[in-house]
């Protein structure tokens, strides 16, 4: 049976490639040594610069048959995004700051700033009221997900400094053979430039590469053959990582697991450390070969999916400029994939899509000290925002700006809304004999962010509003409702069953400023829903 590659496959396997050329290294040409540009540029702590990322897509106007106005606006408000990073501060990998926007298309741009330490990121947004604050600690990041804070445990006996050594180590022992065995492209340029960084004239050296689907393809056969067949090499990245593991036991309680090569009594079937390293280099090995199968079986099998997937519609070109100390200090890459004209392509909404990718270093690896967050008076923090409604998060924002705009009229999260299938098995809505539908009031409330409590004196339920300001009254049994204080009469009266409380869903509706209506989602299945915009 031919397999064949689904779409969200493809995708995923085109953004695999874009981030493999990301991480491809090059054996020496014109006496510049990639693969260890490429291990001084993991083993890189700190720095200044610029970064950009942008996506454009070039829609099919097919796609918008049917659609309603609102969704196609904001699907075009999508196509063209860039997130622009400028005055980049990397301390460590825990002390950063950086100036931003975020641009849709080629008018509308959000600024913000972020500061970062190791337990606080304090972010500032264009048009916000106030700043929001992160608590970076384990106790802060478990409180957002509503999950107790962790015991505290004592110390892993690895600081930052020694972990970062550790680290760098790490790189040299897997890079020998993970990088080292990195195939060059096959079209690729050398040659010296000077380049503007900062602002200042650099002698660099120039990588271009150019790589279409088809060369890719090649290029990832190729390199997994040749990890393949470096059995020796697999074998001392293996003794290699196993003997600082071995130097540095204390890793193991970092990472929350219990050290399987440690110090202590060993029983007598117990495997010899030389077992242990072999297992773990025939488990790679194994991975390895049959990755190869797989590679193999997939041109056999279906060669025009993957022709149509890494053919000549899929580019990537990649410009790097390294220094004389081989750190990288500009890179520009640029991604783009056009569906092929058959049958399949129909499926995807898209003519085009391209990525876009830059960067600037400088100071690398230098004395860098990123802006310090403080947390202001005004701040709101994140776990505050996060069990925020809608129309609630609207309020921290300027009306006039343009993140307002964004969220309000083109997102739409100040809009609500409650559903129910008729005749479900939990608090349905009920139609009554006379046609009347009823909902339940607490769930409503919830879902509306509306308050309810009881005065067991006048045995009433007040409900409060926030979002319109509106408190109504009302009691069991009584088709009289108080709605900011005046009396109302309504359509049904209030009814409790098997200890819920309905009300009718057209009079709750008006007073909340809410719409009903009936909708059907199969033959017989309907679905009721109460909704608002705040």
């Amino acid at each position: 049976m031919v397999r064949k590659w689904g779409v969200p496959s493809k995708l995923a396997a085109l953004v695999l490639v874009f981030a493999l050329v990301f991480l491809a290294g090059c054996q020496s040409i014109s006496n510049v040594d990639f693969n260890k540009t490429l291990m001084n540029a993991l083993k890189v702590t700190s720095s200044e610069g610029t970064q950009s990322v942008e996506l454009k897509l070039e829609m099919d106007e097919k796609a918008y048959e049917g659609m309603p106005e609102e969704e196609i606006a904001l699907i075009k408000l999508v196509t063209h995004i860039k997130l622009q990073l400028d005055q980049v501060k990397v301390q460590d990998n825990e002390h950063v700051s950086f100036n931003g926007s975020l641009i849709f298309g080629d008018t509308t741009s959000i600024a913000f700033s972020l500061k970062m330490s190791d337990t606080l990121a304090v972010m500032e947004l264009e048009g916000a009221k106030q700043p929001f604050a992160l608590d970076l600690t384990s106790a802060g990041l478990l409180g957002l997900t509503g999950m107790p804070p962790l015991e505290d445990e004592g110390g892993t006996g690895l600081d930052n400094a020694s972990l970062t050594a550790l680290g760098h180590q790490m790189i040299d022992t897997v890079g020998s053979y993970v990088i080292g065995n990195l195939p060059n492209p096959e079209r690729i340029e050398v040659k010296p430039v000077n380049e503007l960084i900062n602002g200042a004239s650099t002698s660099l050296m120039h990588v271009h590469i150019d790589m279409n689907g088809q060369e890719i393809r090649a290029w990832v056969k190729k390199y997994v053959d040749a990890l393949a067949a470096d059995r020796a090499g697999l074998d001392q990245m293996i003794a290699g990582v196993f003997e600082l593991l071995s130097d540095n036991p204390d890793v193991w309680a970092a990472i929350g697991a219990v050290n399987p090569i440690g110090e202590g009594e060993r029983r007598l079937d117990a495997p010899t450390l030389d077992d242990t390293l072999k297992e773990a280099s025939d488990e790679i090995a194994a991975m390895l070969a049959n990755l190869q199968d797989e590679l193999k079986l997939a041109e056999e099998e279906d060669p025009k999916s993957l022709d149509r997937m890494f053919g000549e519609n899929l580019t990537v070109q990649a410009d790097v400029y390294m220094d004389n100390k081989l750190d990288i200090r500009k890179q520009v890459y640029a991604f783009s994939y056009v569906p092929g004209e058959d049958e399949e392509a129909e499926l995807l909404p898209f003519k085009r899509v391209t990525v876009n990718f830059e960067s600037e270093a400088w100071n690398v690896n230098g004395d860098v000290k990123a802006e310090t967050p403080v947390v202001s008076d005004d701040a709101l923090k994140a776990e505050t925002l996060a069990g925020m409604h809608g129309y609630q998060v609207l309020k921290q924002f300027d009306e006039e700006s343009v993140i307002y705009d964004l969220l309000k009229n083109k997102l739409h999260i100040g809009k609500q809304s409650v559903s129910w299938i008729a005749y479900g098995y939990y608090n349905p809505v009920i139609i009554t004999a006379t046609q009347r539908t009823l909902i339940p009031l607490r769930e409503t409330a919830d879902e509306f962010g509306a308050e309810l409590t009881y005065d067991a004196k006048t045995k009433s339920v007040e409900l409060y509003d926030e979002a319109t300001d509106t408190t109504i009254l009302i009691k069991n049994n009584s088709d009289s409702a108080v709605v900011n204080g005046k009396t109302v009469k309504w359509s049904f009266p209030v009814t409790v069953v098997d200890g819920t409380t309905y009300v009718p869903a057209r009079d709750l509706a008006s007073a909340l400023g809410a719409k009903l209506k009936w909708s059907e989602i199969y033959e017989d299945e309907k679905v009721f829903t109460i909704e608002r915009e705040i």
